[in-house]
């Protein structure tokens, strides 16, 4: 009888292990090819892409996007909040590369000026675009009962509902044409986790993934490569406004952040190259091996008995009380 459970107990360390083993691995293999394997990618000549279109491409990622796009000879259109920004980025492409298209188009995605759509329609109509970056987001810090509805509502659709839109304007186009081509989404590790102060931005984030890889399933067969990001944090505009100065997880993490170019360098290795999902740098892929030992469902509640020890959750509780008074 004793064998027996010690048998029994071996395959079950067994097991415990093989499972394990696989979880590690099938998630280190394709990082290592990733990040030391693959290789910067010419775009244009991949997908023989003439035309990319990048939403938030005036600033931070997304201008490091465009940048890039137009460097492989590619022409662009830049989908932003029209302002000072999209006007310099704009008239700059344009004096560095004449021999280049790009078209701004200047609009509020979250939706609350109108539709945004017709003018990123009208403003396509007569070009095949081969190349769509989801790229535009941002966050809100505070607590959720806090925050009025409708400006969290703008962060949800700016960070998601827009992504959706313009993602089916432009898929369904490239399936009629035909077009090989790739979309891509810029999404965030903190859609992995439970994101207490910002919980509009890591449920968008996490709705982002879960859409990418969705659709990477249907559109493979046309020829179209789905991509999807999640960085570590990045220097960016991300970090100014009313978002940093209350977070102190933010203002660490500015410490350590990557640049937009280092970014965009990434993205263009890893899409169509075998690879659907990258997470890139420490954060992100620390944050999935954690993941790999410690299920979600426990995380989600030692985070739940343990938020309200944090200097930001003080500090926005006291902030709720000072306007009560």
């Amino acid at each position: 009888m004793f064998e027996f459970v010690c048998t029994i107990w071996w395959y079950i360390q067994a097991a415990v292990w093989s499972g394990v083993a696989l979880s590690l691995l099938s998630y280190l293999v394709p990082l290592i090819f990733q990040s030391y394997v693959y290789k910067d990618q010419d775009l244009k000549k991949k997908y023989n892409a003439k035309w990319a279109v990048v939403t938030g491409g005036s600033s931070g990622i997304g201008r490091a996007l465009t940048e890039k796009l137009a460097s492989q000879g590619i022409n662009v259109v830049i989908v932003a909040l029209q302002d000072k920004l999209l006007d310099e980025l704009h008239s700059k492409l344009k004096a560095q590369y004449p021999q280049l298209e790009f078209r701004a188009v200047g609009v509020d995605l979250s939706g609350s000026s109108g539709d945004y759509m017709p003018a990123i329609a009208e403003a396509t109509d007569d070009i095949d675009v081969s190349l769509l970056f989801n790229n535009a987001g941002y966050i809100i810090i505070g607590l959720f009962a806090d925050i009025p509805l409708d400006r969290q509502l703008k962060n949800y659709d700016v960070n998601a509902t827009c992504a959706v839109k313009i993602t089916h304007h432009f898929l369904s186009r490239m399936i009629a044409k035909k077009l090989r081509g790739a979309i891509s989404f810029t999404s965030s590790p903190a859609g992995l986790m439970p994101c207490p102060f910002s919980v509009i931005y890591g449920a968008t984030k996490a709705f982002l993934t879960e859409f990418a890889t969705s659709l990477a399933c249907e559109v493979k067969q046309d020829g179209i490569d789905v991509f999807v990001l999640h960085p570590s944090p990045v220097d960016t505009a991300f970090y100014s406004g009313d978002t940093a100065h209350k977070s102190a997880s933010l203002s660490f993490f500015q410490k350590t952040a990557n640049s937009p170019a280092s970014i965009a360098d990434t993205m263009f290795k890893s899409i169509g190259q075998a690879t659907v999902v990258r997470d890139q740098g420490y954060f992100a892929v620390g944050l999935h091996m954690l993941l790999k030992v410690v299920d979600i469902n426990f995380l989600s509640l030692v985070f739940s008995y343990t938020a309200h020890l944090s200097g930001e959750y003080k500090k926005l509780i006291a902030e709720r009380k000072e306007k009560k008074n």
